[in-house]
């Protein structure tokens, strides 16, 4: 958890001059950890629904219920909310690594700019 007072590490970690090398490294860090972080979130969300089944399945085989009242005990079973638990932990994360890669593309993009603009300045001050 990050302090009130802290900067997150993908801020402290941006490039502070228009360096494409730095600039695509520090861009392809985040969006391996965006896309990673998709992946894990999309892999929970698969398990949710083959757990939720297979615990149904189990209550009506072992316990000889109905589907309606199997669906109703698999939804208050143990390992169903673990695994909700886990989708619900994965899509934080990804949603954080998500607007880190946005905002990160988008400090990027001025930084360009502001490298333009001042390539542009220079030339007009020169002249």
């Amino acid at each position: 958890r990050l302090m009130s007072n802290e900067l997150a590490k993908y801020i402290t970690m941006r490039p502070q001059s228009f360096d494409p090398h730095r600039i695509i490294a520090y861009l392809d860090a985040l969006d391996k950890r965006f896309i990673k972080s998709e992946i894990d979130h999309d892999e929970v969300k698969d398990q949710v629904q083959e757990v939720f089944d297979y615990v149904v399945n189990e209550k009506m085989t072992n316990e000889s219920l109905s589907v309606s009242l199997a669906k109703v005990k698999a939804t208050n079973d143990d390992r169903y909310k673990s695994v909700k638990k886990q989708l619900s932990d994965k899509k934080k994360v990804y949603l954080y690594c998500k607007i880190e890669a946005k905002n990160g593309h988008s400090y990027c993009e001025n930084l360009k700019q502001q490298s333009i603009n001042l390539i542009a300045t220079e030339k007009l001050t020169r002249n």
